[in-house]
């Protein structure tokens, strides 16, 4: 039991804000989207931190830290730093659309970096411009605040180093590159998410997504907006199916290593592809959604890929 555990290299991610700033929304969309499971609901009642985690590949473990944002849990933090420590990312998130409480913000986010200063914090501090819904992309006074507080928070802040995102629960592609952005930090993904952006704008897809054998989704790159439901009726269930057409085929002896779905409006390809690593063989499928007339060239452009995958996780 013991040497299993210590396969694994651990990350832990922590994320913190306010009450009401958006963060369990964010994690049922993570929930979805990477299918990490509860280890303990509760380290403990009076403390109000949920610990979440997920197994990636055969070779981490990615911890996540919910800090419950009500006042007297945070007060409880601020005094004990130890919850904090051994952290890999710090993701802050902050109610883009509750203008009373920036004030509030901006005093906890003083707090929370004084902590990590003392801990000799090296990487980014995440910074989610949360609630920032579709229907606000274009809103002028949103984007006045978000520059407001980004501009607030580097000049007092001059000695860390941050990352802005804009996230909403109703956009599961902003949640899935803010988390994503830590994960290609840590796992050496920049090139994956490069080339799959590159892949979608060149051949006008309308996804492309990287996933593990056991439906992990690793990188992923949308061209359009996606909500949290339209990802879990469209894209959860082609994975499902995916998965189970692969799973039949080996069950069969069948050596089949991609699939062409076409319908009326668009074409579905998955192709797999084995990588070898210390440790052991990883598994893994992209899918792209593609006009129909896009078919060969998809193809031949995805053949890079097995170059690619190797060099990330080998």
């Amino acid at each position: 039991m013991s040497d299993k555990k210590q396969k694994y290299k651990e990350c832990k991610l922590v994320i913190a804000g306010l009450d009401n700033a958006g963060k369990s929304s964010a994690l049922i969309a993570l929930r979805q989207k990477y299918n990490f499971y509860e280890r303990v609901k509760n380290l403990k009642p009076t403390i109000k931190i949920d610990y979440s985690s997920f197994k990636f590949l055969e070779t981490y473990r990615i911890n996540i830290w919910d800090m419950g944002g009500q006042k007297k849990f945070r007060k409880i933090y601020v005094s004990n730093p130890i919850y904090f420590s051994e952290t890999d990312y710090l993701y802050f998130l902050i109610d883009i659309q509750d203008e009373l409480k920036f004030d509030e913000v901006m005093q906890y986010l003083h707090d929370v970096l004084n902590i990590y200063r003392g801990m000799d914090y090296k990487n980014d501090v995440v910074v989610c411009f949360n609630k920032h819904d579709p229907k606000f992309k274009n809103d002028a006074d949103f984007k006045d605040r978000a520059i407001m507080l980004e501009n607030l928070i580097t000049s007092q802040n001059q000695d860390m180093k941050f990352k802005f995102f804009h996230t909403s629960y109703y956009d599961i592609s902003s949640i899935s590159k803010a988390i994503s952005y830590s994960l290609n930090k840590l796992l050496n993904l920049e090139q994956i998410s490069k080339e799959l952006k590159l892949l979608v704008n060149k051949f006008e897809c309308n996804h492309a997504i990287i996933y593990t054998e056991s439906g992990i989704v690793i990188a992923d790159h949308y061209k359009e907006t996606m909500d949290t439901r339209a990802f879990e009726e469209i894209i959860s269930t082609k994975i499902n199916d995916d998965l189970e057409f692969f799973q039949r085929l080996k069950d069969d002896n069948v050596n089949i290593d991609d699939r062409v779905s076409i319908s009326e409006d668009k074409t579905e390809y998955v192709k797999m592809f084995s990588v070898s690593s210390r440790e052991g063989e990883n598994i893994f499928y992209i899918e792209v959604s593609m006009p129909a007339n896009m078919i060969n060239e998809i193809k031949i452009e995805l053949e890079k890929f097995q170059k690619i995958l190797e060099i990330a996780f080998t």
